[in-house]
């Protein structure tokens, strides 16, 4: 498997090309015209989050923008894009790629339609039950089990 560098100013790692692609900045602007703010679903510490009906030949995927002012940086980046290209499971959000270019971090992530965990936990209207919410933390422990295991082991 052939290895693609990633630099910044700040950073510098290897992604094998297999598990992650990485797009231009051009490709993001185009698929998220302009960062147009019609097309944010959420924000965060990392800055926002937009629906993009297509990048490339992916359809329907969520752009995370890290924004100029953000606390997190070239570190968290570089640790997200690293944790997540390796991650392949029915219950998490796949990384699809990134873009990493001068003054601009994006990541690109598949669309989840039914929106994420965090927002059924702390929605006031969740209908979660507690076996649901016990079978949530199991599967969450187990995740964490398996990733401890394969990569400190």
């Amino acid at each position: 498997m052939l290895s693609t560098p990633i630099k910044d100013s700040h950073s510098f790692f290897i992604l094998p090309d297999q598990t992650c692609q990485r797009f231009t900045l051009s490709e993001i602007e185009s698929a998220t015209q302009n960062f147009e703010e019609a097309l944010v679903i959420g924000q965060g510490g990392f800055g926002k989050v937009y629906k993009c009906s297509k990048i490339q030949s992916t359809t329907e995927v969520a752009v995370k923008r890290l924004h100029s002012l953000s606390n997190q940086g070239a570190n968290e980046f570089e640790s997200e894009v690293k944790v997540l290209s390796k991650l392949r499971h029915g219950n998490l959000v796949s990384l699809i790629g990134y873009c990493n270019e001068p003054k601009e971090m994006v990541l690109v992530y598949e669309f989840m339609p039914n929106g994420t965990l965090e927002d059924h936990l702390l929605s006031p209207d969740s209908s979660l039950s507690w076996l649901q919410l016990l079978k949530i933390c199991v599967g969450a422990a187990r995740g964490l089990d398996y990733h401890y295991k394969k990569y400190t082991l």
